[in-house]
């Protein structure tokens, strides 16, 4: 996290959902910045995790507070305190004691992006192996490439910024990467900063499903009343819809 994210964890951002509902009657809902999931924009809490758990609340009458900070001290705020939850929260499985879990309220995807124009594009995992990768160090999808055989041609670098300028179309250019190891969701935004526009989607490698992580302290009856206004969304579109709204090739 940088210093500008750091600086601006204290915000919090109110959604009230039953009129006169008292703050200290609202389930609190803590998360990071991680963008497209959740994020601020002109000082105010957006994303697709944001939009669909304040629809998920709107609809289930149960009035939340949100509240920003570093992924640590939410994760722990969530044990912690009784009427709390935290997301975009991955179910592992030394997490699955420590919460009760509401969703998957979004999926992350792992994906691999390349130079646009490039004629020798990998189409699946295992092509991975005999092209140079670019992706971040210490993440979760560099673990999981060398779980998967990919080590031998993998630039690990400190910041995923790095990567999009270091695409090319050419296997031959020294010092280069011929693919990119990133979100799906994050990786036109992050080249877009660095002033790359001509990166091209390959394929998608793996889905992390994403929940909200809840206190045991949470009553069940707002969390039952909050599962089936997901369930609900989930069969009316309305999930769809706000996912949709942040998908890159929907957004062409």
């Amino acid at each position: 996290m940088n210093r500008a994210t750091a600086s601006r964890l204290a915000v919090a951002i109110v959604t009230t959902v039953l009129a006169g509902a008292a703050s200290a009657q609202a389930l609190r809902l803590v998360t990071e910045e991680s963008y497209p999931f959740q994020y601020l924009e002109n000082k105010k809490l957006a994303g697709m995790a944001v939009d669909v758990v304040s629809e998920m609340a709107k609809r289930a009458g149960v009035p939340v507070e949100h509240e920003l900070m570093s992924w640590k001290d939410a994760y722990e705020r969530a044990q912690r305190d009784r009427n709390t939850c935290v997301y975009s929260t991955a179910r592992l499985e030394n997490r699955e004691r420590l919460f009760r879990w509401v969703g998957p309220i979004v999926e992350n995807r792992w994906a691999a992006f390349g130079k646009a124009g490039a004629t020798q594009k990998p189409k699946t995992l295992a092509d991975l192996r005999y092209v140079r990768v670019g992706v971040l160090e210490g993440d979760a999808k560099a673990t999981f490439l060398m779980d998967n055989g990919i080590a031998a041609a993998l630039n690990k670098v400190s910041d995923d910024a790095l990567n999009p300028p270091k695409l090319t179309a050419n296997k031959n250019e020294p010092g280069k990467i011929d693919a990119w190891v990133t979100g799906y969701f994050s990786a036109q935004a992050v080249a877009a900063k660095t002033g790359v526009n001509d990166i091209e989607y390959l394929f998608t490698f793996e889905t992390s499903p994403n929940y909200l992580a809840c206190n045991f302290g949470v009553p069940a009856d707002k969390l039952q009343k909050l599962s089936a206004a997901l369930d609900a969304m989930k069969k009316d579109g309305a999930w769809q819809q706000i996912v949709d709204r942040y998908d890159p090739a929907r957004r062409k």
